[in-house]
């Protein structure tokens, strides 16, 4: 088979996970029942919703800038401010997650010439944004347990902190470093295992940075409880005033875990953890769906901007004159 064709075939997969789940959902939701949920918004929670959204990107947006100083790049916040908005249209608007996260190592690659120190910085962002999430999902468990008949859920997620712990100790740690690099030494392909060495060795070089990875970190938790704040101001915009803040730690990184698997940009999958967890509080499937799809309308939205911003940034050829106005000594 070849590789088109695989590609294909994994994309329809993707589809065909994210439509079924979401044709089945809101089947048993009923759409009248959805509909008859999201009419009752209040605009004026929904937009504070949206600023508690755009404060998480602001905080994202800091976290790079200070990733970035380690490897000598000094970019004004406006501008990675703006990247970050482009990489949410990118995230939303194309089949992958990837797609935001490349492209925004690309636009500071455009800047500062290192390509594979900018895509180690956007790996590192994400390590640092998963074991976020995990802590915070970690945290709720001490409120709600109780809602919960079964340990299983518990487990999983120390499991899962564990292995992001292990991950970040095994990225700094010099001797599986040196076992990475011998096997990338093998992979010959395209200059793979090259591009992989230049990529990792970036990330593993900020073991010397210890106090800024913990200050990313900490902006990393801010971020993330700035999104369950947006998810807890809709809730209330929805009139759905049995969702608490601290029942909402744990929806949150459930459903970020869930968006991981085959998917489109993890619906479906996300909106099933919605269904599930929130049920255990007393939320009809309709009204956990109209959560769920407002908690994806949201960054949509933020992502619209984006792609005006993309537009704006490609059509003036901004480049050369970003590099003199923002790139410091």
């Amino acid at each position: 088979m070849h590789v088109w064709m695989k590609k294909w075939l994994f994309q329809i997969i993707r589809a065909g996970v994210s439509l079924g789940l979401l044709a089945y959902l809101i089947y048993i939701a009923d759409w009248h029942n959805i509909y008859a949920t999201v009419r009752g918004l209040q605009p004026g929670l929904f937009v504070l919703a949206i600023g508690a959204f755009l404060l998480g990107v602001v905080f994202l947006a800091i976290r790079w800038k200070v990733l970035l100083s380690i490897i000598g790049t000094r970019l004004s916040f406006p501008l990675l401010f703006r990247f970050y908005l482009i990489g949410y249209f990118f995230n939303n608007f194309l089949p992958t997650t990837i797609g935001g996260d490349v492209m925004r190592a690309l636009l500071v690659a455009q800047l500062n010439k290192q390509r594979a120190e900018s895509v180690g910085m956007v790996l590192l962002e994400r390590l640092l944004g998963f074991v976020a999430i995990l802590t915070l999902g970690a945290m709720s468990l001490f409120w709600v347990s109780d809602y919960f008949s079964t340990t299983r859920i518990i487990y999983l997620t120390v499991v899962l902190i564990f292995i992001a712990i292990a991950i970040f100790y095994l990225l700094f740690h010099p001797p599986f470093f040196s076992l990475l690099t011998r096997i990338f030494a093998k992979i010959h392909w395209f200059n793979l295992g090259d591009r992989l060495t230049r990529v990792f060795g970036s990330i593993h070089r900020f073991r010397e940075y210890k106090i800024r990875i913990l200050q990313t970190f900490v902006l990393s938790l801010i971020s993330q409880v700035m999104f369950i704040v947006m998810n807890y101001l809709l809730a209330k915009a929805l009139g759905l005033h049995q969702v608490s803040f601290e029942f909402l730690l744990l929806v949150i990184p459930a459903a970020f875990m869930l968006g991981l698997f085959p998917s489109i940009n993890g619906l479906g999958v996300r909106d099933t953890g919605y269904v599930f967890l929130l049920k255990r509080i007393g939320l009809s499937p309709a009204e956990a769906l109209s959560l769920s799809f407002l908690n994806t309308l949201v960054p949509m939205l933020v992502s619209v901007v984006g792609g005006v911003l993309f537009l704006t940034y490609r059509n003036r050829q901004e480049v050369q004159k970003l590099e003199e106005a923002t790139l410091e000594d």
